[in-house]
């Protein structure tokens, strides 16, 4: 059910502060219970990077330089219809299930 939805789920994370990949994968554990490995997520960032709906840029805070991932105006549009378009889905079946 995460992998459904994980471009969502990364794109939420983005919307409060831009992250790297680790951050990323730590923070997905946190919230969603469920682990995504570099094999699952960077491919994802790459993809999200190529549509325009996040940003990447490299920075060098030590010794090692990590890219560091940001939302974009189009990435923060895409998330909110995505989470209306599950909110409609969920409140549609709710609906069907009470008849």
């Amino acid at each position: 059910m995460v992998k459904s939805f994980l471009d969502l789920f990364v794109l939420d994370l983005l919307d409060g502060s831009p992250k790297h990949g680790y951050e990323i994968m730590r923070e997905l554990k946190t919230r969603t219970g469920a682990r995504i490995g570099a094999g699952t997520l960077y491919p994802l960032l790459y993809e999200l990077e190529e549509r325009k709906l996040v940003a990447g840029e490299w920075n060098s805070p030590n010794r090692r330089s990590r890219r560091v991932y940001k939302i974009t105006e189009p990435g923060a549009k895409y998330k909110r219809n995505g989470f209306k378009g599950i909110d409609l889905l969920i409140r549609t079946s709710n609906s069907d299930s009470g008849s």
